[in-house]
């Protein structure tokens, strides 16, 4: 193929990471990916005729993946497999290897509690228990060869020694570990669900704060940014031989629930994609119970612990509290580059094929070899603008971005949540102006002056500016830390804690989607009357009353927000048929919407190149016999014996002979 090499950094090297609730879908994307028959075995049944866009770009999208050599299997790097794997390399310079791995296992894992928290020990495995002779039995026969590759070790950490390693350890990984691992976690599994997911929980967060799966260390170092790409860097490690040992490396990450981690591969890779797996909430739980009632008699306790564990997962605050060990997938899927809504319900030939699974991921690893193949749809490219417009606001806490568009997706207005006309943002004020009555034109008079606080009897009243200037009497030593930032402060923040509310209220910002919502009013135009609202998060309460009243229709949405919207203000018509649709985003956006959607070239000029088939330009044989005659003319008149006149009416006489004889 001529144009091989242009496309070859695509086609060679993939690497995608996978991030997901649980019950979300993120192990079957995987299995699926790693199918070499994957593409061959998507039962689908072209319609005919085509005649509707996406029905066609979908059309293109398998034909291209069928064709040669376009779709290659992924490798799977399994997150808790690089966790076992840094447990082994730990317990080989322990005395007893065995021991030590039973001891993390007693350890960790034992209920649902926060992770600095006392285990209940309700699911956990006492050191004493039968079960620990099963572990025992499963491990001892091939712990010896597995550990034996670490010995004579020269360092303390598993991604330093993956260094020293060559492109056959490789193969050890992905073929003798990765089932060796597999059946150890199938084992760990039928002794107790709950066990399983708690101890690659606890021992990721260990590796991440200190470096080893066992945390011995009694000081807290949750602010410590020393190990926390102590995992990616193995992982990373791990890509890399695979990569010396096959010229063309896919490979999937299943799967990344820590941002910092998710950024890691980010800024690594240009060939690094991210992809969120998203599914309601009602068919995860479903998903989840269905996998449990199978194996457990007790699988109603297990899934109560497990449903806690992901609420911890997903809407963990330890990392805006600077604890950045702990999981975060609600920030991973906010991150994310791409997103896949899973449903079973949708079949590849239903009417909503859109939402099928192996459909998305048809038209993902399409653009990922052949970038530009196909053109976003109108869901995609509409996010994208509220993607886009979302890096405008000033708001120091979440920045969103909302569009309204009429029912054929034509943009309407652009919002993002950002402080009312001719106020100052919140990311241009600094708390210590406010404090040292600095800029005082930036602050509203409550800020200056207002607001009285008396807790006891004793106290004297204090207002608001009292209040921040005593909780920030240490900002002037601060200035190190700040390393130049302008301390910005949010409001709504300082004034709930003094008030000891959590009102939404004191937000200074208007939301995005209220923001686009009044530049209609604002600006005029048309109604919104059956259009659609298109945000990076789903509207809160008092924005989904306004969608309601404005007669939107349907709401496509990134990533929940918490709150009672979905299920209560947006699910309170008399008739069903009148409450908004929600719709779960899918496709690309941000970065990733450029990478996948920007050609390398024309397409028409790559369809030249690689064809060599090009029009013909045809002249009319009246024209070429003048032509002719003209050429033959200039020729005659130039010798001065020849009778030129005469010679022409031969020339002529005969064209029209041959004319004749032709009609």
């Amino acid at each position: 193929m001529k144009l091989e090499k242009f496309y070859s950094l695509r086609k060679d090297f993939v690497l995608i990471g996978l991030t997901g609730r649980v019950g979300s879908g993120c192990s079957e994307v995987a299995k699926k990916l790693s199918n070499p028959n994957f593409v061959q075995d998507i039962n689908y049944t072209q319609p005919s005729p085509l005649l509707l866009p996406e029905e066609i770009k979908f059309n293109i999208c398998v034909n291209y993946l069928k064709s040669g050599s376009n779709f290659e299997p992924f490798c799977v790097i399994n997150y808790k497999d690089v966790l076992f794997l840094n447990l082994l390399f730990e317990a080989t310079a322990d005395a007893d290897p065995l021991e030590y791995i039973i001891k993390v296992i007693t350890q960790y894992g034992d209920g649902f509690s926060s992770h600095k928290g006392s285990y209940t020990n309700r699911f956990g495995i006492a050191s004493d228990h039968k079960e620990i002779e099963e572990i025992k039995k499963f491990l001892a026969p091939q712990l010896g060869s597995i550990i034996s590759i670490f010995k004579n070790k020269n360092s303390d950490s598993l991604h330093e020694w993956l260094k020293e390693q060559d492109k056959t350890f490789s193969d050890f990984y992905f073929e003798e570990f990765a089932k060796f691992s597999h059946a150890f976690y199938h084992l760990l599994n039928k002794i107790s669900s709950t066990k399983r997911s708690r101890f690659s929980h606890d021992i990721s967060i260990n590796l991440r704060e200190v470096g080893k799966c066992l945390n011995q260390s009694k000081t807290k170092t949750n602010n410590n940014l020393e190990f926390i790409y102590c995992v990616a860097d193995s992982i990373n490690r791990i890509i890399k031989l695979h990569r010396q040992k096959n010229n063309k490396s896919k490979v999937v990450i299943d799967s990344l629930k820590n941002s910092l981690e998710l950024m890691y591969f980010k800024e690594k890779y240009s060939s690094f994609y991210m992809v969120a797996i998203n599914r309601d909430d009602k068919e995860r739980h479903d998903h989840v119970e269905s996998v449990l009632k199978a194996t457990d008699a007790n699988y109603q306790d297990h899934l109560k612990e497990l449903i806690h564990l992901d609420n911890s997962e997903y809407k963990s605050g330890d990392v805006n509290k600077g604890q950045f060990a702990t999981p975060d997938i609600e920030n991973c899927i906010q991150k994310s580059g791409y997103h896949i809504y899973h449903s079973n319900k949708n079949d590849i030939n239903s009417e909503n094929k859109h939402s099928n699974l192996e459909y998305q991921l048809v038209k993902l690893l399409s653009l990922i070899s052949q970038p530009g193949i196909i053109t976003p749809t109108p869901t995609e490219r509409t996010m994208q603008i509220a993607f886009n417009a979302k890096y405008n606001s000033g708001c120091i806490s979440r920045q969103v971005g909302a569009v309204v568009t009429d029912k054929d997706f034509s943009v309407k207005a652009v919002g993002w949540n950002d402080v009312a006309q001719h106020q100052m943002p919140c990311n241009l004020r600094s708390v210590s102006d406010l404090i040292n009555g600095k800029q005082s034109e930036l602050f509203s008079e409550y800020e200056k002056t207002g607001g009285s606080f008396k807790y006891t009897d004793k106290d004297k009243s204090k207002s608001f500016k009292e209040l921040v200037s005593e909780d920030l009497k240490d900002l002037p030593s601060k200035s190190v830390e700040l390393e130049g930032r302008n301390c910005s402060f949010c409001f709504k923040t300082f004034e709930n804690a003094y008030e000891k509310e959590k009102n939404q209220v004191h937000t200074r910002s208007l939301h995005a989607e209220e923001n686009a919502m009044l530049q209609i009013s604002k600006k005029g135009g048309n109604g919104l009357m059956g259009g659609y609202l298109f945000t990076t998060a789903s509207p809160c309460e008092l924005c989904a009353k306004k969608a309601f009243q404005l007669g939107i229709t349907k709401i496509f949405y990134i990533d929940p927000y918490p709150g009672i919207s979905m299920t209560h203000i947006l699910k309170s018509a008399v008739h069903d048929e009148n409450n908004p649709k929600l719709e779960m985003f899918k496709g690309a956006v941000g970065r990733t919407f450029h990478k996948l959607y920007e050609p390398f070239m024309a397409y028409k000029d790559e369809l030249n190149i690689l064809t060599g088939l090009k029009p013909v330009e045809r002249t009319n044989e009246k024209e070429l016999i003048s032509q002719l005659i003209q050429n033959k003319k200039n020729q005659l008149s130039s010798t001065k014996k020849v009778d030129v006149d005469e010679i022409q009416k031969k020339i002529e006489l005969l064209i029209s002979e041959h004319l004749k004889e032709i009609e």
